[in-house]
């Protein structure tokens, strides 16, 4: 739950909500969401679609990350 006005997710850290941007892209591949802001009106971190794309998700990306997780996590579910 959010304890933000705006309603969003909230991630108490930068890298908790770069660990989330990773999540997204794997679980969505198709996501638009593309970095992550401190936000105005509660002090945490929200992820986006607007701006740059992040460093982290970038390079996880080029280095094919997005992919190898997304293939993992399709066959535990399909495992399980």
């Amino acid at each position: 739950m959010s304890d933000c006005p705006s309603k969003k997710n909230i991630y108490h850290s930068e890298q908790e909500a770069k660990e989330a941007l990773i999540r997204i892209h794997v679980k969505y591949q198709n996501s638009a969401t593309r970095t992550f802001y401190t936000c105005d009106q509660c002090g945490h971190f929200h992820l986006t679609s607007s701006g740059e794309i992040d460093d982290t998700l970038k390079q996880a990306q080029q280095a094919g990350r997005i992919d190898q997780l997304s293939e993992s996590e399709y066959w535990t579910r399909k495992l399980s």
